[in-house]
């Protein structure tokens, strides 16, 4: 007993060249851009970690609480300001508008406790004329992380406004 078999030729496929990944100028900038913005977070996270530190060592001479407690504080206040900017940012432009009204005076409101808390720690382990420019580095420090988490976010995620 035989049985008949079909027989389908199947084509050759044409030999054509691998695609070549090609990169435009454009895609090159993106890449440059995610790349710097990820550059300027690093440096506003190596800011936020002393901040952390002196804001920390504030909160324990103004309250005299133990040092988990002033350093629980202190990330809420610090990492407080940083993650609503960033929600802010990485969100649609409808929701930003919903949740500005509570964003915009917590950041303000974080960031002048931080700014107050940091100059306090600062000053305190100055001594004479020196106790000015220590303040004044402790005011800058938190207007550094936010002006630089702000840039840096944008970058990352591409946004123009």
């Amino acid at each position: 007993m035989t049985q008949a078999a079909n027989v389908i030729s199947i084509a050759k496929p044409s030999k054509t060249l691998p695609k070549r990944r090609t990169t435009n100028k454009a895609t090159k900038q993106a890449r440059h851009q995610l790349l710097a913005g990820v550059a300027v977070g690093a440096v506003a996270l190596t800011l936020t970690g002393l901040s952390l530190t002196h804001l920390a060592h504030g909160i324990e001479i103004v309250t005299a609480a133990p040092s988990w407690e002033a350093w629980s504080m202190a990330v809420g206040i610090d990492c407080g300001f940083v993650v609503l900017e960033v929600a802010r940012l990485a969100v649609t432009e409808k929701l930003a508008r919903e949740i500005q009204k509570y964003a915009a005076p917590t950041i303000i409101g974080t960031l002048i406790g931080s700014a107050l808390l940091n100059a306090f720690a600062f000053g305190a382990a100055a001594s004479g004329y020196i106790v000015v420019p220590a303040v004044a580095l402790g005011l800058a420090i938190p207007a550094m992380i936010y002006s630089l988490t702000t840039v840096a976010t944008k970058m990352y995620l591409g946004r123009k406004s």
